[in-house]
């Protein structure tokens, strides 16, 4: 079965919470005003005297707000200040899993969980808005766990019927989730439209998301969710069907810029993907099948590869047998070029026209063969 897309979503902004791979940077000292949140709770596993934080995880940066110092017991107070209602992170010192908490001025929350394993065990209650997130974490976390058995059923057997019937049970599965995630998303809480945020990139839910995107837009206008999603949306209109494609100037393998303007005069499919991404990898040959079917017949492929380790990207492009150009600036979900064109789960694919404009977007397998056919014949 065509593997779901791998998401960013999952990595940031939603309830699979971020792991560090650095520390966070501390906030600029400044007088703070009195506190307005707080946590308390124990954790397993925390050394004596050991730190909890709480992070605020925005734009792609980590910054730690306040701490607090773990007792003999594993318990800790913490008080502190957020300047909006939004989702944060308490994580512990030394330890990079981090558990996602919903924050405003008046919550308090208890916390448990196991310091080693804080985002698959901790938990925080206290507010309904924590207890919805934790339904929706459990909720993802589970989905995540039965999508990759089925992966696994699925590479497991060759016979069509058994692939048809696990494709179906993928579908059903997932549409479950989706229907939880959008009744969070109309909830009037500020964590609605930090739900709706995980739709993104579904093209199925793009009528939905317009929708909400609009109330929110109305009765929670600085949320920092409610703005991403307009960002979105705008990326989105740049990007569309019909629209002329934003270049593309990154570096080749060999370190020199290549344009995606200067394949004008073809048909192009902008191809993102990254070497750790299972998707990716497995709709590789189809993408190598393709290529060589109709790469004589004015088409290409420009390949925007989301790696961060040139060495695994390169090795990826030789294991695969990509012949086509391939690009990168090795900022993994920072690409330029994947913001440029919304880009939030990969493989995604865009055709683009000998002129430049946009024809088809995150088509794969029989359907990109059968556009791609329709446009060259």
């Amino acid at each position: 079965m065509p593997l779901k897309p791998y998401s960013a979503l999952a990595l940031a902004a939603l309830l699979a919470t971020p792991a560090l791979a650095q520390q966070p940077r501390k906030a600029a000292k400044t007088t703070k005003p009195a506190p307005n949140y707080e946590l308390r709770g124990t954790l397993q596993s925390a050394p004596t005297g050991s730190k909890v934080y709480v992070v605020d995880y925005n734009d792609g940066r980590a910054t730690r707000l306040d701490s607090a110092t773990v007792d003999a017991k594993g318990q800790f107070s913490l008080r502190g200040t957020v300047a909006e209602p939004a989702v944060y992170y308490l994580g512990a010192e030394q330890k990079q899993e981090l558990l996602a908490v919903p924050l405003a001025a008046g919550t308090k929350l208890d916390v448990r969980g196991n310091a080693e394993k804080l985002a698959a065990s901790g938990a925080a209650t206290g507010s309904p808005e924590a207890e919805a997130l934790a339904t929706l974490q459990r909720a993802r976390m589970e989905n995540a766990r039965k999508s990759m058995e089925l992966r696994q059923r699925y590479r497991g057997t060759a016979d069509d019927a058994a692939r048809a019937a696990i494709e179906r049970e993928a579908e059903a599965l997932d549409a479950q989730l989706t229907a939880l995630t959008k009744q969070m998303a109309r909830r009037p809480t500020y964590l609605a439209p930090f739900a709706a945020l995980s739709l993104l990139g579904d093209d199925a839910q793009t009528a939905f998301l317009d929708s909400v995107t609009a109330v929110y837009q109305k009765i929670q206008p600085v949320s920092r969710y409610t703005k991403a999603l307009l960002a979105h949306q705008a990326r989105q209109r740049a990007t569309a069907v019909g629209a002329t494609a934003p270049d593309i100037r990154l570096t080749g393998v060999d370190g020199k810029i290549i344009p995606l303007s200067s394949l004008r005069g073809k048909y192009v499919m902008i191809d993102f993907w990254a070497s750790w991404c299972g998707p990716c990898r497995q709709e590789n040959p189809n993408v190598v099948k393709l290529y060589n079917a109709y790469k004589s017949k004015g088409f290409e492929i420009y390949g925007v590869s989301l790696d961060q380790d040139k060495a695994k990207w390169q090795k990826a492009i030789e294991t695969d047998g990509l012949a086509w150009t391939q690009v990168s600036d090795l900022k993994g979900w920072q690409s330029a070029a994947g913001q440029a064109y919304g880009v939030q789960s990969i493989p995604a694919t865009v055709l683009i026209d000998p002129q430049g404009r946009i024809v088809a977007k995150n088509l794969r397998g029989e359907a990109l063969e059968k556009k791609v056919a329709e446009l060259l014949h």
